[in-house]
């Protein structure tokens, strides 16, 4: 993963790849078609570390509050603690997925943890709206902040975990039940 932001998709060498490795240059060609397989296996195993940080931050809760805050903050600390796998998974050029199914399962995998969780939100009445407008829109907030977090651009000493916290708020609380809105 760190080889491809490092050098970025097109940059990224099997060469590199081998002495990185420490093996013959040829020893990647035993296992992959060349560089496109093998970043579709990189960014497959991100999607899946994504989609693993998710559901370990959500096992045992059940409120579904809690549960759409919890979901925002996994998503912000895989960014931060794995931010190789976030580039990878969301900002390198790439290949398409759908060239590879492995790739598009993962992906979709991680993003049902999302939307599944939004979908389980709003079916209990605590928030409302289409489930896949909501959690794309939980998606692109939780995402400008992990991107401008990692990319130094929070300015005046805020904190990505501060702005994440308000931005939660207000997503919930436009999303809220009229006979539902918390102060």
């Amino acid at each position: 993963m760190e080889l491809f932001v490092d050098d970025g998709f097109e940059g990224f060498s099997l060469r590199t790849l081998a002495r990185a490795l420490g093996c013959s240059h040829t020893t990647p060609y035993r296992y992959f078609e060349g560089k496109d397989e093998i970043f579709a296996a990189v960014r497959a195993e991100g999607f899946r570390r994504f989609a693993a940080a998710l559901r370990r931050r959500l096992k045992g809760t059940r409120d579904h509050d809690l549960r759409l805050r919890r979901l925002a903050e996994a998503y912000y600390t895989f960014a931060v603690s794995e931010p190789a796998a976030f580039r990878v998974i969301f900002e390198l050029g790439q290949p398409e997925a759908e060239a590879y199914p492995f790739v598009r399962e993962a992906m979709t995998d991680a993003w049902g943890v999302l939307v599944g969780t939004v979908t389980e939100a709003i079916e209990a009445g605590v928030i409302v709206g289409d489930p896949k407008v909501v959690a794309h829109t939980m998606w692109s907030g939780i995402h400008g902040i992990a991107a401008l977090q990692l990319s130094g651009k929070l300015l005046m000493g805020r904190s990505g975990d501060q702005v994440l916290q308000t931005m939660v708020d207000a997503l919930l609380s436009a999303h809220r039940p009229p006979d539902k809105e918390r102060s």
